[in-house]
C-alpha cells in the first residue's frame, strides 16, 4: 500500500511506533552514557563499582596482613606472632628468553639453587610469598638479604612486611585457635558486611578458640594487600607497578589482652613435650581470682594447615574425660556437709566389697580407715560405703556446687551489650549418662569413685580447687581481661566474676577440711612423689579406667594447689588414654608445673 493511500488513523499509528523506537534508542544511549561517565563507581542497588571491577580483572593482589587484632598476654607480649620481612613474587610472563644472571644472583641471596627458584616462580598463577609452595611457611629475610634483593631491582619481586600470625614456635595454639574459610558461617553471622562488600564468602574468620569467640572484635577494619597490575598477556602495565592498599584507621587493629603469662605457658609446653605426653592437658589458675595463667593441650597442631578430621586442634583442657578418684573430692564434700559420717568412724577395706565385683585399687586392702585416711589413700571401698549413705540427688547437688557439671568459663554481657562466652566449645561435666538408673546402688558406688559415666574437664577440676580455696565460693575463670584499641585506650572490660555465693556453695568448714586432707595426700598418701617440690604442695590423684575398643586404657590425673602456706595457684593435669603398664606422668607434670611457678614467683620477687 502506498503512503499516499494511508488513512489518517494508520499514519498516527506509524508515527507513534517511530516515536517509541526513538525514545527507546535515546534511553539506551543515555543509560550507556550514565554508566560510562557518571555512575561507573556505584552501579545497581548493590553498589557495584564498575571501574573498580574492570581494574580487578587485570589486578593481582596478595594479602600481607589480615588486619586482625593482636592477642597478647598479661605483659603485652604477642601470642599471635609478629611481622617479618618476606619476598613477594608476581607471575609476570617475560617476552623472550630469561636472563639467568639476575636469577642466579637472587638464588644465591636466598641460599637456594636457581632451579629451585625457577620451579617456585613457574608454578605461580597468582602473586605468592617465597617459601609457601606446597603448604610451607614464608621465609623470614635478614636485613642483609633485604638490602641485596632491593639492589637487584627485579620487576617481579618485592620485599614486604608480612604478618606471620602463627609462627612455628607459637604457644597456646589450641586456646588461641585458628582462622579459616567458612562461607556458611560468614553468611550466618556477617550478612550485612557481606552485602556492603566488607567481606567475601572466601574471607577468613575465626574457626576455633579465641579467634572464634572474639572474632567480631578481632576482624578489624580491612586487610593490607599488595597489588600488581598487568595486561591480558600478564605484562606489567606502565606506571601502575606494585601498590600497597591498606586501611587508614588510628584505632584498629585492637589488642585482646589475656590473663596468660607467656613465659609460664612456654615452659609448661616444653615440659609436656619433654615428658612425651601424647594426649593431655594442663590448666593453671590464679588462686586469688580464678584467672587462667596457662592452658596447654597436647597433641599440638599447625594452625596454617588444620586437619579438621583430627582432634589435635581441639583444646583438651575444655573437654570432659573420666576423672577417677579426683571426683572423690565431691563425694567427701557431700558427706561432710550432710554430716552422714562421723570423723572418728572407720571403714574396713579388705580389697573387695563383696558384691557388684567392686574392688579397691589395693588388692590386699587398706584395713580400717577413717574418711580422712580413705581420701589420702584414695580407697575405693571407703567411698563406696560412704556413698551408701548419700542419695543421687545429694551427690548431683554438690557436683553443681563445686562446678564440675557446668560450663564454668567466663560468660556474660559486655559494656556494649554483646554476649560473650570466652571459651570456645567448653564441655559440660556429667554424672549419669542418659538411661542410667540414678538410684541403683552399684551404679552409685562406681560413680562415687569417678568411674562409669562421670566426666569432668581439666578446667572444671582446677576451678573446683579454686572454689575450695575461697570457702566454697566459685569463680568464673577469665582468659581475656580486656580489649584495647590500637591507641591502648580500653574498649571492653571483662571483670572478675563469681559463679556462686557462700550460701549456695560448699560450706567454709568443709572447704577448709578438704584442703587439709589434700595436704595429707602429699605427706602420707598417693601424692608422696611431690615431697621434693620447690614449694610445699597439696592435691588429689586420680586414675580412671576407660575402654577403647578391645583395649583397656587409663586417664592419669592430679589436681591441687601451692604453696600450702599461702596458696597462689590451683593446677590440674590429665594424661589421657595411657596404657596401664606405663609409669605415672601426672604427678611429675604437676610437680614440674609447680616448680616453674615457684621459680617465676622467685624471679618476680627478686625484680622488686
Amino acid at each position: 500500500m502506498k503512503a499516499g493511500n494511508l488513512t489518517a488513523r494508520e499514519k498516527r499509528r506509524m508515527f507513534i511506533i517511530l516515536l517509541m523506537m526513538m525514545v527507546l534508542f535515546i534511553g539506551i544511549i543515555g543509560k550507556l552514557f550514565w554508566i560510562q561517565l557518571i555512575a561507573s563507581e556505584s552501579y545497581t542497588s548493590r553498589g557495584v563499582n564498575l571501574v573498580k571491577n574492570s581494574v580487578l580483572q587485570r589486578q593481582k593482589a596478595l594479602v600481607l596482613d589480615s588486619g586482625r587484632g593482636d592477642i597478647v598476654d598479661r605483659h603485652m607480649q604477642l601470642l599471635t606472632g609478629s611481622t617479618i620481612k618476606a619476598l613477594v613474587v608476581f607471575p609476570i610472563h617475560e617476552n623472550g628468553p630469561k636472563k639467568m644472571a639476575p636469577i642466579d644472583q637472587l638464588a644465591r641471596i636466598l641460599r637456594v639453587s636457581s632451579a629451585s627458584w625457577l620451579a617456585f616462580v613457574n608454578q605461580l598463577k597468582d602473586p605468592g610469598v617465597w617459601g609457601t609452595s606446597g603448604g610451607g611457611r614464608p621465609v623470614a629475610l635478614t636485613e642483609q638479604q633485604v638490602q641485596q634483593i632491593n639492589q637487584l631491582k627485579l620487576p617481579n619481586v618485592k620485599v614486604v612486611d608480612l604478618e606471620d600470625r602463627y609462627p612455628a614456635s607459637m604457644n597456646a595454639r589450641q586456646l588461641v585457635g585458628f582462622i579459616g574459610q567458612n562461607p556458611e558461617r560468614v553468611m550466618q553471622l556477617y550478612s550485612s558486611d557481606l552485602e556492603r562488600g566488607k567481606l567475601t564468602l572466601s574471607s577468613k574468620i575465626g574457626g576455633s578458640g579465641l579467634e572464634k569467640t572474639f572474632d567480631q572484635w578481632l576482624r578489624g577494619v580491612g586487610e593490607t594487600s599488595i597489588s600488581y597490575f598487568t595486561d591480558a598477556a600478564k605484562q606489567p602495565l606502565p606506571g601502575l607497578d606494585a601498590r600497597m592498599i591498606a586501611p587508614d584507621n588510628g584505632f584498629y587493629p585492637v589488642k585482646l589482652v589475656t590473663t596468660l603469662d607467656l613465659g609460664v605457658q612456654k615452659q609448661i609446653e616444653q615440659l609436656m613435650d619433654k615428658l612425651q605426653i601424647r594426649e593431655g592437658a594442663a590448666v593453671v589458675q590464679n588462686a586469688a581470682n580464678g584467672d587462667i595463667v596457662a592452658m596447654a593441650s597436647r597433641p599440638n597442631y599447625d594452625q596454617t594447615q588444620v586437619n579438621l578430621s583430627s582432634n589435635s586442634w581441639s583444646n583438651y583442657a575444655l573437654k570432659a574425660a573420666a576423672p577417677g578418684s579426683i571426683f572423690k573430692t565431691v563425694v567427701a564434700a557431700a558427706a561432710l556437709d550432710e554430716k552422714v559420717v562421723d570423723p572418728r568412724e572407720t571403714f574396713d577395706c579388705e580389697g573387695a566389697l563383696g558384691k557388684y565385683g567392686f574392688t579397691c585399687w589395693l588388692k590386699t586392702g587398706h584395713g580400717p580407715l577413717t574418711l580422712e585416711e580413705g581420701y589420702a589413700q584414695s580407697c575405693n571401698i571407703v567411698f563406696a560405703k560412704v556413698m551408701q549413705r548419700l542419695t543421687a540427688a545429694q551427690l548431683e547437688s554438690y557436683a553443681h556446687k563445686l562446678g564440675v557439671l557446668d560450663e564454668v568459663g567466663w560468660s556474660g554481657t559486655t559494656d556494649t551489650k554483646e554476649i560473650v562466652h570466652q571459651f570456645d566449645a567448653e564441655d559440660h561435666g556429667q554424672l549419669f549418662a542418659a538411661g542410667t538408673p540414678h538410684d541403683d546402688e552399684g551404679v552409685l558406688m562406681q560413680t562415687a569413685i569417678g568411674q562409669r559415666d562421670v566426666m569432668m574437664t581439666p578446667l572444671q577440676a582446677s576451678n573446683m580447687v579454686v572454689t575450695l580455696l575461697h570457702d566454697g565460693k566459685g569463680f568464673a575463670p577469665r582468659v581475656v581481661q580486656e580489649i584495647r584499641y590500637k591507641t591502648d585506650r580500653v574498649m571492653e572490660t571483662f571483670p572478675v566474676k563469681q559463679l556462686t555465693d557462700t550460701k549456695q556453695g560448699v560450706s567454709a568448714a568443709t572447704s577448709h577440711t578438704l584442703l587439709r586432707w589434700m595436704q595429707e595426700v602429699v605427706t602420707d598418701g598417693t601424692g608422696q612423689g611431690l615431697k621434693g617440690a620447690s614449694w610445699k604442695l597439696a592435691g588429689k590423684s586420680g586414675t580412671a579406667q576407660i575402654k577403647l575398643g578391645d583395649s583397656q586404657k587409663i586417664n592419669q590425673w592430679f589436681i591441687g594447689y601451692g604453696p600450702v602456706q599461702s596458696p597462689q595457684y590451683a593446677v590440674s593435669v590429665v594424661i589421657k588414654q595411657v596404657d596401664p603398664t606405663e609409669s605415672n606422668k601426672a604427678i611429675p607434670l604437676f610437680k614440674g608445673i609447680m616448680d616453674i611457678l615457684a621459680a617465676d614467683a622467685k624471679d618476680h620477687a627478686a625484680a622488686f
